[in-house]
């Protein structure tokens, strides 16, 4: 809910000193509130507030991005989904289910739903595409993207980065 309200360019302005926290946490996830507050200026009660405030409006979540082939996962992949109109958010739930399974995007394109995951092995991806993909309802037709090799993996980190300074912010009380 709050995502689509982003999404749909709700009203209400983050200000200069949320948008360097938040670009600051995206360099380092662990920047005790102290921390936070030198760099930005502010109080460590103002920053604590902003901070529970962004936390508790989805606006961001701080979480180790790991590195699923250091993790054993020696198979990554994206795996395109052609899926019937009427059930692609039916399938798109469905297959959130799945813990293998990191990303599930509706997309533009040759496909309906694009699915990253990570497998230990190239047989579990076989398994899963043969034999998991098919129980849900749904799904036409797949198409696998073995990851040969990530040369960026560090989720999407560089957005607030890139972003400007006068960010949306959700409608109070969503």
């Amino acid at each position: 809910m709050i995502r689509e309200e982003i999404q749909k360019g709700v009203q209400g302005d983050f200000d200069q000193s949320e948008v360097k926290i938040i670009r600051l946490l995206q360099r380092n996830g662990r920047m005790s509130t102290a921390e936070l507050a030198r760099e930005t200026g502010s109080s460590e009660p103002t920053v604590r507030r902003k901070l529970a405030r962004l936390i508790d409006d989805g606006i961001i979540t701080i979480r180790a991005v790991s590195d699923p082939v250091a993790l054993g996962y020696a198979a990554p992949a994206y795996i395109g989904l052609d899926v019937e109109r009427h059930r692609i958010e039916q399938v798109a739930k469905a297959l959130s289910s799945y813990p293998m399974i990191e990303t599930v995007a509706v997309i533009t394109g040759p496909f309906d739903i694009l699915v990253k995951a990570a497998f230990h092995s190239t047989t579990e991806l076989y398994d899963f595409v043969l034999k998991e993909l098919v129980k849900v309802k749904g799904i036409k037709d797949s198409h696998s993207f073995l990851v040969l090799r990530n040369f960026k993996h560090e989720g999407l980190t560089s957005v607030a980065e890139r972003a400007p300074m006068k960010l949306q912010r959700p409608a109070s009380g969503q």
